[in-house]
């Protein structure tokens, strides 16, 4: 009886392996294609029925974490030998995958951990052959990796990350007229490089630029542009994108934090900056960027701008009051606000509890719709106690305060603080203050 039935689930499991063996090559590439390629070709020798459905499917994901186990070598090896042996099998993988694949090719995506200057230029000849929708890039050892003009001709791209790249545009460059979706992320390029980049792309909807060198004045062109991160240090910005909805700006320059308002100066680096963002409804700015705004003319409303804003988050606050002034001038622009979220910088806790300078008299904004405002890391601080006293001032609707202290902050200073928060005049009948 035992052998009966052993010798009934062997021919379900036969009948069930030659029903999948059976299935168009189609279906099977797409089976593969949830694997990575180097699974996808082990998994191809393994049957004569599977043997090459890896060469047809839609997507090649390559990286040469795979290879980096124990089963590389004996314990003994040294690491520089075993990380030779795992480069030079993505070499080869990759090689392999990009000559012998039948297409059409998706994606590409390849992740790498050491060096492969030498042959990154064949290998971007090879991919351009193949007309992807969606490239990814990942090398992260060694210089910079110059993209070739190869790659700036692969007019099939909606999607495009690179990370550790030089850009530099082919001088018949003619745009990405598909590109849905750029990120760049430790990149360098030029001013009018990654201005030309962006602009020569007419379906553009997302773009991050994150950590990048030779850009000073950067300027975004971009109309159909919907959601934009910027993140690392420049001198200047301009946005024209009118259909924007979300915008995340982090200035990470060194310089800005110890900048002050520029005597004389007429400029409105707000207008600038958020001049055509007229559809903008989620805004999120960090490091020295309210600094940066407060270098010109400030207290100025500029007609249409944020009229559909309604989240505003502020990251990496220093509690200068030149960033309280630049905040109020955002708040003046912004009548539908109705979230505000303040994450202080980790220096701000080293800081004396008070303004940096004398306080410039403020114009208060009106703030009709704002209901909720959060503070994180709250630790006590005057300054601190003062802008959640104007914020109660100015938010006549506002329906909770929300106060996050900061670890390791004492009791008696909280208590202290909750005291003088309690005792501030409320221009909303209905909000309450939560310390948490």
């Amino acid at each position: 009886m035992g052998h009966a039935k052993k010798a009934k689930v062997e021919h379900t499991i036969d009948v069930s392996s030659d029903r999948i063996s059976s299935l168009p090559q189609d279906i099977k590439a797409k089976i593969l294609s949830n694997l990575n390629t180097d699974m996808a070709v082990r998994a191809s020798v393994l049957s004569s029925a599977w043997r090459n459905v890896w060469t047809i499917t839609p997507d090649i994901f390559l990286c040469d974490c795979k290879f980096c186990s124990c089963n590389d070598g004996p314990a003994s090896d040294s690491s520089e030998a075993f990380s030779i042996s795992a480069r030079s099998k993505l070499v080869t993988l990759v090689d392999m995958a990009l000559s012998l694949h039948k297409g059409p090719l998706d994606a590409f995506t390849i992740h790498g951990t050491h060096s492969y200057h030498d042959a990154f230029a064949r290998w971007m000849y090879m991919l351009s052959t193949k007309g992807p929708g969606v490239i990814t890039i990942k090398l992260k050892s060694g210089p910079q990796y110059k993209i070739p003009s190869s790659l700036f001709y692969m007019s099939h791209l909606h999607f495009l990350y690179l990370k550790n790249c030089s850009i530099s545009l082919p001088k018949k460059f003619e745009g990405f007229k598909s590109l849905k979706v750029l990120k760049l992320k430790v990149f360098s390029s030029t001013d009018s490089d990654i201005s030309n980049l962006i602009s020569s792309c007419p379906l553009l909807d997302e773009v991050h630029l994150v950590y990048f060198e030779g850009i000073n004045c950067l300027t975004i062109q971009a109309q159909a542009l919907q959601l934009l991160k910027i993140e690392g240090n420049f001198k200047d910005l301009c946005v024209e994108a009118p259909n924007l909805v979300i915008m995340y700006l982090r200035l990470d320059n060194g310089e800005g934090y110890q900048s002050v308002p520029v005597q004389g100066d007429r400029k409105s680096y707000l207008k600038q900056t958020f001049g055509s963002l007229t559809c903008i409804e989620r805004l999120n700015i960090g490091g020295s960027f309210l600094t940066y705004l407060s270098k010109g003319c400030m207290l100025a409303k500029v007609p249409g701008v944020f009229d559909h804003l309604e989240v505003f988050c502020i990251e990496r606050c220093l509690w200068r009051w030149t960033e309280v002034v630049a905040a109020c001038s955002l708040f003046q622009n912004a009548p539908l606000l109705s979230e505000l979220d303040i994450w202080p910088h980790p220096e701000a806790f080293t800081r004396k509890g008070i303004w940096d300078q004398d306080e410039t008299e403020l114009q208060a904004p009106k703030l009709d719709h704002l209901i909720l405002i959060t503070l994180n890391d709250f630790m006590g601080l005057d300054c601190e106690v003062s802008l959640l006293g104007l914020l109660l001032s100015w938010a006549p609707a506002l329906e909770e305060m929300k106060i996050n202290v900061a670890e390791d902050t004492t009791d008696k200073r909280i208590f202290k603080a909750a005291k003088k928060l309690l005792a501030l005049p409320r221009a909303s009948t209905k909000a309450k203050i939560i310390l948490t």
